[in-house]
């Protein structure tokens, strides 16, 4: 054999070795270690209205033994913020990474497709790096919203299934139509002896369960999406879950108005998915001292039930010997009022409308830790492509939080920002500082909490005259902020 046809063999084989080595390391990704890791899987599990009332947060009338269990076995954010209190425009910022403005992510019919059309979303980056995607349930507000990002998909997301027959005859004869659905208005809640797999929830887990048994013997990892629609109205749930809760768990709340010295417009609404899309809800005023202790008792149930079926789809992962190589993410796409400031529902700036839940647990990663370093939901997106180690777009808004899984003392940022239609908020761990604006976006009313010694914020503080340069400091931040997330997204 002569020495050229020696060499020329030798330069193909290495050639040959060198592909197949790459195609392999396609596959997979360096842990920290600089060893060779299978790919994470990422259960992505949202649920809707949920403002952070669990056991685990210090809420001990709640019964929801599986959400404390997982963050025993992750790391609990107890400064953890939605970007938009609202569904539609939250989710599209959740899967986008990118901030709402007046412009963008306005409405709760915000469509991701519509408002950032050449972004990548969270799902597609996922995807164009070998990952199997699946929604079950409600990820985007709307089904059809980037349906392609999706190589499985689930609808689910019927939450006004009544089981109950009592309640069943209340909607067929209500005569309040629920508006943009046409549909006839039900009870804001009911309990049914039925069986857990009766309600949508329910059946959401059960089509889960028989896709992770497809993904078990696929070499191929998945990012898989569970959106639960509990606990939003109406609050319905088997009545095994209300019969947790009596009387005397129920807290309400000890303020009922707005803020003392708040502007005219510093309530943003007046509760109108609750008034007019349900029966037995009055169209004004306050609702009776009856139906708040049943709307906020069955509140509980609901998240209860919920907790249950998040449960169920752990074990499920568990047992199927999935659990040791998957992220879980828990997260709600916003807050909700229960009677707080006078208010139901979410639509505002105010505490129980953007503080939520976050739990994760992944592998590798701190356990049974709390941490009070702030984060925002716009950075979900960074932060889960930081875990598997996938690049992002250079025009995300978020930024990733992955150090404080590693180290929880660590701080990414020293402040939050959300924001509803005209209302915007600039938040540390001193202040809460609100601007009410005009449609042509100047500020109009202002509003300044002590989050220190008033963390209800039953007390606004920016007209007192000690706190004038706090309010211009402050001002200055939110209109940094205003004008940035005014700004086109630029893709590259």
């Amino acid at each position: 054999m002569s020495t050229f046809y020696k060499v020329f063999k030798l330069v193909v084989l290495s050639s040959f070795i060198l592909t197949v080595t790459t195609t392999v390391t396609n596959h997979k990704i360096l842990n920290d270690d600089s060893t060779i890791g299978e790919k994470q899987n990422i259960l992505f599990i949202g649920v809707d209205d949920l403002r952070p009332l669990l056991n685990s947060y210090g809420n001990t009338q709640m019964h929801t033994p599986n959400l404390d269990k997982l963050a025993s076995e992750g790391v609990q954010f107890n400064n953890a913020y939605v970007n938009i209190a609202v569904c539609g425009a939250s989710r599209a910022s959740i899967l986008t990474g990118i901030r709402g403005s007046l412009n963008r992510f306005y409405h709760y019919y915000s469509k991701a497709e519509t408002d950032t059309p050449n972004v990548t979303t969270l799902p597609q980056i996922f995807k164009k790096n070998g990952y199997r995607t699946a929604s079950f349930g409600k990820i985007s507000h709307h089904a059809d919203d980037n349906r392609d990002d999706w190589d499985d998909f689930g609808n689910f997301r019927e939450q006004s299934d009544y089981q109950n027959e009592e309640s069943l005859i209340k909607q067929k004869n209500s005569t309040k139509i629920v508006p943009y659905s046409g549909k006839n208005a039900g009870p804001a809640f009911e309990y049914a002896d039925v069986s857990d797999d009766s309600y949508n929830d329910g059946k959401l887990t059960d089509a889960v369960i028989k896709q992770l048994k497809k993904y078990k013997n696929s070499k191929q990892p998945f990012f898989l999406a569970v959106g639960y629609v509990s606990p939003h109205l109406p609050f319905i749930q088997p009545t095994k879950y209300g019969d947790l809760y009596k009387k005397s768990d129920l807290v309400f709340s000890d303020q009922r108005t707005p803020p003392v010295n708040a502007p005219p417009r510093s309530i943003a609404h007046d509760w109108t998915e609750l008034r007019n899309g349900y029966t037995d809800i009055p169209l004004k005023g306050p609702v009776s001292v009856q139906m708040e202790e049943d709307l906020i008792k069955s509140y509980y149930a609901s998240v209860s039930y919920t907790d249950a079926m998040v449960g169920k789809l752990i074990n499920a992962l568990e047992t199927l010997g999935l659990r040791e190589n998957t992220t879980i993410v828990f997260w709600s796409d916003h807050g909700f009022f229960l009677g707080e400031h006078g208010m139901w529902c979410k639509h505002h700036t105010f505490q129980e409308a953007i503080h939520v839940p976050l739990i994760i647990s992944s592998p590798g990663m701190k356990k049974n830790i709390k941490t009070n370093s702030m984060v925002e939901y716009i950075d979900l997106y960074p932060t889960l492509c930081d875990i598997v180690g996938i690049e992002v777009p250079k025009y995300l808004h978020g930024k990733s939080f992955k150090k404080i899984l590693e180290n929880p003392k660590y701080e990414t940022k020293s402040e939050i920002y959300s924001r509803y239609h005209t209302l915007e908020v600039v938040q540390d761990k001193k202040y809460s500082y609100h601007e009410v604006l005009n449609k042509d976006g100047s500020v109009q009313y202002n509003m300044l909490f002590d989050m220190v010694n008033d963390k209800k914020q039953f007390y606004n503080i920016s007209t007192n005259p000690e706190n004038k340069s706090i309010v211009k400091i402050y001002s200055k931040k939110l209109k940094e902020m205003r004008d940035f997330s005014n700004r086109p997204i630029t893709v590259k």
